[in-house]
């Protein structure tokens, strides 16, 4: 005997010592039960209701008219939940007691598909359907920017984390492919994971002509190396010469101001002050209830001395610089009285932290770096910005660099209040050091290293994204604003342009009309109605998106328009310069996604505590990233996506599908090899 479904598509039982697959003489009625109630059995009930409709079309809809509707709740729900745990951050573990959870609620999910091996694989299916959707973009768009990010992933080893960003009629997305192990940090090895990133997950191949031809942009977390060195960037100019490099600005300025201020002695001893300030009183109870008697004692809001710590300790810094200052007087107050007291150990900390604070080169340089660090910031925050284009962080760093400058010839507005004083919040200062020589060089070195954030990078296109960036655009007409811009970045992607059918003659009249349209629309006055309109409208024979079409609305300010809004209403009249514009947009202006992506890899390992291979935690991350929230996912295309995969096809990438578990008491069994 054997069951006719099972061995018509090719499902067999795996673990069950009945096999209904090839046949058995077996006819005790708890093995013909258990068979019936397997997820074998269903898998291929599955199947045959849906055989009548093709794999190779999108049978998605044939598929709900055709299949049980029971069944199909059932399978929704566990998807639903699969869909769930993933997007909120759970472990897959979790699934097991989230089905016992939903038999309690009265949730029907039927007696099947309930252990990890299927929580893993519906998972799997959810990712695939993402994966699927992100090449079908990519495949629509013309231009897109590669950009990765390094770290350690939750096995212990190096790995890069790939993004791809693409802009289609003027809508801009970035989102994560996969991430892939290196073995080596070098160029070669890097630009491999790359392509074996987008050919494992999206199988496409980044050397075909297809898609190479549509690279314009690299973004990295690498810092730029000594001219000439064989990086990421030669070697994917060597297959597309057009493309620009642009390295994580927020990462290389947090390089650049920790490599120059770590050899600035003065900037060590007040690090070093910081520090040794927050563990005096944070490890002591008591003397951190004294100087917040003394802050009150002074009528002050109390302002804690904080550390600096974490990734982004530049900004650690400039918090804990903030507070001193803020709290100076009541530290002050407080550290004499302590110094005053009994000769023990706390009394001695004291006295060596107040000889530190009450020195004048010492006021004077925390002054100095406060003042940097507040221009620094600007610069940090456009910069990982997700709405910042390579245009705004060029002008913001352009900004910088001005404002630096301006800084060595004359003190800042925070340093001048200390320039020359002698006393600080009524205490005495000791010595007089001028700062300025410090300033100087620290600056030179500073505004040297920043420049060199876009090495790789022409600097003349760079400029010429500012047409991208509406922010950036002049308040009123000017007629030349562009026009040099346009000509550049048409002779830099000339071949890329033309691949994607840009009639680049076109694009200078396309841009000169379009710029007056949306100045004319964003100046104009609004249109008075005539007495027609104005009653067809009260009287209601008009809809207002009638009236609108008539009298089109003007643009309130040109700096908060976008360029999905502009490409629903002239993408008909401007195609080639609006082409042109996603391009643009399609350049990446730092690694700043990425970095998230690995603060949300993190964050789930950390919930989930357990070490993921590579590809679960790729898919964990892909439904994170790029799958839609929970109330407005719909599971059936990946519903559809699992019963359409058969035996032969199954062993490609994804986990054993043919051959599940049969019984909760195998649940134990498959965790390890799923999900660790």
């Amino acid at each position: 005997m054997f069951c006719v479904l099972c061995r018509k598509h090719g499902v067999m039982s795996g673990g069950s010592t009945v096999s209904f697959f090839y046949g058995t003489d077996n006819f005790r009625a708890e093995f013909l039960s258990a068979h019936h109630f397997s997820e074998a059995h269903a898998k291929a009930s599955l199947m045959e209701a849906t055989s009548d409709s093709p794999v190779n079309r999108a049978a998605t809809e044939l598929m709900v008219r055709t299949m049980s509707k029971v069944t199909l709740g059932r399978v929704e729900n566990l998807f639903r939940s699969c869909h769930a745990l993933v997007k909120t951050g759970h472990s897959l573990r979790d699934f097991i007691w989230m089905c016992k959870l939903d038999d309690m609620k009265g949730v029907d999910i039927g007696p099947v598909f309930r252990t990890n091996k299927s929580a893993r694989t519906f998972t799997y299916f959810i990712a695939e359907v993402e994966r699927k959707n992100l090449r079908e973009k990519l495949e629509k768009s013309n231009f897109f920017s590669v950009i990765t990010d390094g770290t350690v992933d939750s096995l212990g080893k190096e790995a890069k984390m790939v993004y791809v960003q693409f802009a289609h009629a003027g809508k801009v997305q970035c989102q994560i492919v996969g991430i892939q192990p290196v073995e080596r940090k070098d160029p070669l090895t890097i630009k491999n994971a790359i392509e074996k990133t987008l050919e494992t997950n999206l199988h496409l191949k980044l050397s075909s002509q297809d898609l190479v031809k549509k690279l314009v942009g690299f973004g990295s977390d690498d810092y730029p190396g000594i001219e000439g060195e064989n990086r990421v960037s030669l070697l994917l100019r060597e297959m597309q010469p057009c493309v620009q490099s642009m390295y994580c600005f927020a990462h290389h300025l947090e390089l650049s101001y920790r490599e120059m201020f770590q050899t600035v002695p003065l900037y060590n001893n007040l690090e070093a002050l910081l520090t040794d300030i927050y563990h005096f009183y944070h490890n002591s109870p008591l003397l951190k209830s004294s100087l917040i008697t003394a802050f009150r004692g002074l009528h002050l809001q109390p302002v804690m001395p904080s550390q600096i710590r974490g990734r982004r300790w530049f900004h650690g810094m400039q918090a804990a610089l903030q507070n001193f200052l803020k709290g100076y007087p009541a530290i002050a107050q407080q550290l004499h009285s302590v110094g005053k007291g009994k000769d023990d150990t706390s009394q001695q900390k004291a006295n060596r932290l107040l000889e530190l604070i009450l020195r004048a080169d010492i006021i004077k340089f925390a002054h100095f770096l406060t003042d940097i660090l507040s221009i620094l910031s600007l610069l940090s925050h456009a910069s990982r910005n997700r709405n910042s284009s390579i245009a705004d962080v060029s002008a913001s760093l352009e900004s910088t660099l001005e404002m630096l400058q301006i800084y060595q010839s004359r003190p800042g507005p925070k340093e001048r209040r200390v320039e020359s004083t002698t006393h600080f919040h009524g205490n005495s200062l000791r010595g007089k050091e001028n700062i300025s020589t410090v300033r100087k060089a620290v600056l030179t070195h500073l505004i040297e290293r920043l420049r060199g954030c876009f090495r790789d990078a022409s600097l003349d296109v760079v400029r010429a994204t500012v047409i991208g960036s509406f922010r950036l655009w002049p308040t009123k007409m000017n007629q030349e604003f562009g026009v040099k811009e346009i000509s550049i970045l048409i002779s830099h992607y000339q071949p890329v342009l033309e691949a994607a059918s840009v009639k680049t003659d076109e694009v200078h009249t396309e841009w000169s009309t379009l710029k007056l349209e949306i100045y004319a629309r964003s100046v104009r006055k609004q249109t008075e109605w005539t007495g027609v309109y104005q009653h067809m409208y009260h009287t209601r024979s008009v809809s207002q998106s009638f009236v609108s079409f008539i009298f089109p609305p003007r643009f309130q300010n040109i700096r908060k328009l976008t360029w999905d809004f502009v490409n629903s209403t002239y993408s008909h009249k401007y195609p080639n310069v609006l082409m042109l514009v996603d391009l643009v947009l399609a350049l990446p202006a730092s690694s700043a996604e990425p970095e998230r992506g690995w603060s949300q890899m993190k964050c789930t390992h950390s919930r989930m505590e357990e070490k993921i291979k590579t590809e679960t935690m790729t898919d964990i991350l892909t439904i994170q990233l790029n799958s839609p929230n929970i109330s407005s996912f719909d599971p059936r295309k990946a519903i559809h996506l699992w019963n359409s995969q058969t035996q032969s096809r199954s062993a490609h990438r994804g986990p054993n599908l043919d051959s599940p578990s049969t019984s909760e008491s195998e649940d134990e069994s498959d965790e390890q090899c799923d999900l660790g």
